[in-house]
């Protein structure tokens, strides 16, 4: 019977998790349309080649809230953990209203999740600055971005995706997102699609929707006051 990733020594230098790692490998998707942001996640998690399924695992879950922010991570399981720990304290600053904000935050954040959260950043002389270990997507009413491990963000007009199955997903989504006007089957559309074809990627399906802050009215133009004589 051949070794599982389990059973198998680690190389020395050899890349890819810990035996003890469980890898979220995963796929998390965003949209907005029609004044609704949407965020999804597959429920599937990977110890190597070790595939557990949502009916097996209770906190099963990639997606956490923050104030009114849904934020959905990839990578190691133990990353969602931090960072319910970390904003667990009200007193730590977090805004993601904007790219530059969740910057900020997360810029913040870096020295505290290296000094009480024992954080690996990975430097090394290929690396320009030292990583957060966190790659994923959120959806609040300011609208859907990316966060990525430089602590840089992006925010997007109609959808997004992170992780294993994401070509899948933004493919899937390019085609249904006009003729779709739900923007949860735009995001169930990407899940199954990245199901479908990924293998770190399985259903149940968690789905999270905010409204959108509405957009700022222009300005009324004084109306003429009628002349007198």
């Amino acid at each position: 019977m051949p070794k599982s990733a389990l059973s198998m020594p680690k190389k020395a230098g050899a890349s890819g998790p810990a035996p003890h790692t469980t890898r979220r490998m995963s796929t998390i998707v965003v949209a907005q349309k029609n004044g609704v942001a949407c965020i999804g996640a597959d429920t599937m998690s990977c110890l190597g080649s070790l595939r557990q399924r949502a009916h097996h695992v209770v906190n099963k879950t990639k997606i956490t809230k923050i104030g009114d922010t849904f934020i959905g991570l990839t990578g190691t399981s133990a990353s969602l953990v931090v960072m319910n720990s970390y904003f667990a304290n009200p007193e730590r600053p977090r805004d993601f209203s904007s790219t530059d904000m969740i910057f900020e935050t997360f810029r913040h954040a870096h020295h505290w999740m290296k000094a009480e959260y024992f954080m690996s950043t990975m430097a090394s002389k290929e690396e320009e600055y030292e990583t957060t270990q966190f790659y994923g997507v959120l959806a609040n009413p300011h609208g859907i971005f990316a966060l990525y491990s430089y602590r840089s963000a992006q925010q997007f007009h109609k959808f997004w995706a992170a992780g294993s199955g994401r070509d899948f997903a933004l493919g899937a989504m390019q085609m249904v997102y006009d003729p779709f006007d739900n923007v949860v089957d735009i995001v169930r559309a990407g899940l199954n699609a990245a199901a479908e074809f990924d293998s770190a990627t399985g259903a149940p399906y968690e789905i999270h929707t905010c409204a959108l802050e509405s957009a700022p009215q222009a300005a009324r133009k004084p109306k003429k006051r009628a002349k007198t004589r």
